[in-house]
């Protein structure tokens, strides 16, 4: 009897272990999957470049630029960006800049329906690519006459220049809007918050 109790003991301390081992297996098995997902995760945030609506949503976050990222929206430009890959680098006027705008010319603008000439406006805003602070002064420097000339998605051209410790962007008619801060929003672009607002126009920046 001694023996038979004894054998039942020792198959029941076997299956334990076998249960113990199985589910360590299983936690191990387990643990090594985690790593894997999060690295494809990992790489899925890492593909460039992303959805253009990515930066402009970035830009919604900052209150300061309540008033452009507005008019974006109102002028249906918002809707293009969505879904649609791409790098850019905006030129966002602070609320300040739309702040020194005439009451009269804003209620005349309220006025026009939204369309095509609006959405040209904004686009005057918008380079294609990457352009921060530190590839802005580079292209300066090496310029002959410390003006850098680039072309905006809307065709048409901006200047950047120096002017103290500042980088100053000129359009096309010769305002003169200060960046006033920058950010780089890794895998969307970048934005640069502007003193000023820029019409594009038919003269040369001088």
């Amino acid at each position: 009897m001694l023996q038979k109790l004894f054998k039942i003991s020792m198959v029941c301390l076997f299956a334990g272990l076998f249960s113990c081992q199985d589910k360590e297996n299983r936690q191990e098995s387990e643990v090594d999957i985690l790593p894997a997902e999060e690295k494809k995760d990992e790489l899925r945030s890492e593909d460039h470049p992303m959805p253009r609506s990515f930066l402009l949503a970035k830009m919604r976050e900052n209150d300061e630029l309540s008033a452009f990222t507005e008019e974006i929206k109102k002028s249906g430009l918002e809707e293009e960006f969505e879904g649609e890959e791409g790098i850019y680098t905006i030129f966002a006027p602070a609320n300040a800049a739309y702040d020194r705008i005439p009451a009269k010319v804003i209620n005349e603008a309220d006025s026009i329906d939204p369309g095509e000439s609006q959405k040209d406006l904004l686009r005057y805003y918008m380079v294609e690519g990457e352009l921060t602070l530190g590839a802005l002064r580079e292209e300066i420097r090496a310029s002959e006459d410390g003006r850098y000339e680039f072309e905006t998605a809307l065709g048409e051209k901006l200047w950047a220049v120096e002017e103290g410790d500042r980088i100053v962007i000129i359009d096309v008619l010769g305002n003169k809007a200060k960046i006033l801060t920058s950010e780089l929003e890794e895998y969307y672009g970048a934005y640069h918050i502007i003193d000023n607002i820029l019409q594009p126009g038919a003269n040369n920046g001088n």
